[in-house]
């Protein structure tokens, strides 16, 4: 499949939530409980995309929007302003087909335009998947959340990794 990257608009809010509301319903990948509503997905997007990257992938073909990628802020205080952390959703007709890589590799030359030096990424830990594709495309293990979220009746830990922008 080959795919189309571009920067995101608000209109694809409906799109982007509806790839995004499977994850927050039926996996633990996201640790959100609810689905934000579109006007509340809407705003996310807008504010995201005024500060940082926000990246939609079209298939090329069909023109549908098949998956989505963005930064954001790693935490709060000032000093952190080099480190962001990325978030990646793939609908999933379009897992498993190289998009992912696609989207990652765009989103991290945006983010060394931005200025940052760190890639911050936090995965569920039993999400062996995602830990090896981001350990594949550079990024490492620095550490573990035990036990710090609950949802779907179980307890969750989270992976945190990290990838040196500037090496």
């Amino acid at each position: 499949m080959r795919y189309t990257i571009r920067d995101a608009r608000p209109e694809d809010a409906a799109d982007l939530l509806a790839i995004y509301a499977p994850f927050v319903t039926g996996t633990t990948v996201s640790f959100e409980l609810e689905v934000p509503s579109l006007e509340e997905f809407t705003h996310r997007v807008e504010r995201t995309a005024a500060r940082y990257a926000y990246l939609v992938a079209e298939d090329a073909e069909t023109g549908e929007v098949a998956g989505y990628a963005y930064n954001s802020s790693f935490r709060s205080r000032p000093a952190y302003g080099y480190a962001s952390e990325i978030s990646i959703y793939l609908a999933p007709a379009h897992q498993r087909h190289g998009l992912g890589s696609q989207l990652l590799d765009e989103l991290e030359h945006r983010m060394r335009e931005q200025g940052m030096r760190m890639s911050e990424a936090c995965i569920t830990s039993d999400n062996a998947g995602s830990i090896a594709f981001h350990e594949r495309h550079g990024y490492r293990i620095c550490g573990e959340h035990h036990t710090c979220g609950y949802k779907l009746g179980q307890w969750l830990s989270v992976t945190w990794m990290e990838k040196d922008l500037t090496a």
